[in-house]
């Protein structure tokens, strides 16, 4: 429920930013006509979920018009993941989730973000016959996946955890990132979303 919270916070105070950019939690449905307020929009789960007919067609005409959706799989739910690629492959048919490849400028200084063009993957290991699970660290390039909309990113999604190394609570069962490299990752979406 913190995610969005810490990574806002931390996106204050690595640029500085005083009340420019608020933690308020808000909720708002996609057919909610207050999406349109907001330039960037976040989204994350660990089930299943449907959009209604109402919700696609709000969501399209969000993206559509500029909106930017930020969306991740909790401890890498593959019911959230395989969700979130049907939802959107019902909203847009002809343009699939595609992975962002690591020399992206998102996973650069180009818009003055940290470069991430490797970071640290927290995997679960062992927990079988009585050897404890533990996390298996990797360095690794970000895996991103993103959806383009008239040759714009209009979506970024994460299929490994952000919210819970954000939240301060990385559990050995969670394939995510780091918590330095969860906010840095964060970080740098918000950047490149607001600015391209």
């Amino acid at each position: 429920a913190n995610a969005l919270t810490n990574l806002l916070n931390y996106v204050r105070q690595e640029l500085d930013m005083k009340d420019s950019v608020r933690p308020d939690k808000l909720l708002v449905a996609p057919d909610d006509a207050a999406i349109f307020e907001f330039p960037i929009v976040f989204v994350h789960g660990r089930r299943n979920f449907t959009f209604t007919a109402s919700q696609r067609k709000a969501l399209k005409t969000y993206l559509e018009r500029g909106g930017f959706l930020f969306g991740d799989s909790i401890c890498a739910s593959p019911q959230f993941i395989e969700s979130f690629h049907r939802e959107l492959h019902a909203i847009f048919p002809d343009a699939p989730l595609e992975r962002i490849p690591a020399d992206h400028p998102m996973f650069t200084h180009e818009f003055r973000g940290f470069d991430l063009r490797t970071v640290t993957l927290r995997s679960p290991h062992g927990g079988t016959r009585g050897d404890p699970l533990r996390a298996k660290l990797t360095k690794t390039e970000p895996v991103l996946e993103g959806l383009r909309i008239n040759g714009r990113l209009a979506v970024v999604f994460s299929p490994y955890d952000l919210s819970c190394a954000l939240e301060n609570h990385a559990s050995l069962e969670c394939k995510g990132y780091i918590k330095e490299d969860a906010a840095r990752i964060g970080l740098n979406i918000l950047l490149y979303a607001m600015q391209q």
